[in-house]
């Protein structure tokens, strides 16, 4: 077993993914025998997938875990079985381009002794509209930023002013382009009640208690999925996490968030249901865009500091 990567538990989630299976398999096949062990969390699936990964895991190797549908609740049944200091989550689709990738992750992890390291994924998207979508990402937005602590631990109230700005996106973005420290998942399992976005919910919750390292090094590729399929985001939920988080803030700061979030609920009540005919015509909604806006300036000019 390769020494460098003898201490990862790869953690491959199945459901409904027949048609990327094949390619994410032969992905897996390069890391079997390298990591520590590789945890197969199936679902069954109608389109046959769990079947293929069955018959794949006994040729790999590595544990069979069968659970109820479910992301993130599949995810903790993984992560709770995980015995490699370090945690790789290989959703199906998604994996790495650089076969030094997973090296790259863990040299920073090591060196940082952060609780996970994030770096900027390749996108994977035949048409051009949908990669310019993309480009909305929080890794590539504030990618100037957090260029300044390539191979450094982010600085946990910048990352949280970061994560604030980035509302219901998540700042490390896909997970096949990070490594996580194992314990600090078993400690803090991905909350199951956010919809698709547990894990952007699982930063906010614990932002003040983790250390997240930057690698400007692209590792890992990233599959944009059907962007036609309905995704719920809950605003209410995504500003009480936002609020919750500004609170472990100096006094100042926490109050630029609360009212970056209060003029979001003012504009939600004179747009929603989006787009509302004539909004636009609104003076308040002007007014609380021009609040908003300001408190953003506020909060990216505390990122700033120190530079």
């Amino acid at each position: 077993m390769s020494s460098s990567l003898s201490q990862i538990s790869v953690l491959i989630p199945v459901y409904q993914c027949a048609d990327l299976l094949p390619a994410h398999l032969d992905f897996l096949t390069t890391l079997s025998g390298r990591v520590h062990e590789l945890i197969w969390v199936i679902t069954d699936s109608p389109d046959g997938s769990c079947r293929m990964a069955k018959a794949a895991a006994s040729k790999m190797g590595g544990k069979i875990l069968e659970v109820p549908r479910g992301l993130y609740e599949a995810w903790n049944a993984g992560i709770a079985h995980a015995t490699g200091e370090f945690l790789y989550i290989s959703t199906v689709g998604d994996f790495m381009e650089r076969h030094d990738g997973l090296d790259i992750l863990l040299n920073v992890l090591r060196k940082t002794r952060a609780d996970l390291v994030t770096s900027p994924p390749i996108i994977q998207a035949w048409k051009k509209e949908i990669r310019a979508m993309t480009q909305h990402w929080p890794l590539f937005v504030f990618e100037k930023f957090m260029s300044l602590y390539d191979h450094h631990v982010i600085p946990r109230e910048k990352a949280a002013v970061l994560q604030i700005l980035s509302g219901a996106s998540g700042l490390v973005g896909s997970c096949a382009s990070c490594l996580f420290r194992t314990s600090i998942l078993q400690k803090f399992p991905f909350p199951c009640e956010h919809f698709h976005y547990g894990d952007t919910a699982w930063l906010y919750l614990h932002m003040p208690e983790i250390a997240i390292a930057y690698s400007r090094i692209p590792v890992a590729r990233f599959e944009v999925h059907d962007l036609t399929m309905h995704r719920t985001i809950h605003k209410g939920q995504i500003y009480t996490l936002m609020k919750a988080l500004g609170g472990a803030f100096p006094d100042s700061l926490e109050s630029h968030v609360n009212e970056l979030v209060t003029a979001n609920e003012q504009i939600d009540l004179i747009r929603d249901p989006h787009p509302r005919y004539g909004w636009w015509f609104s003076y308040k909604a002007w007014y609380f865009r021009a609040i908003r806006q300001r408190h953003r300036r506020q909060l990216q000019k505390y990122l700033r500091c120190g530079f």
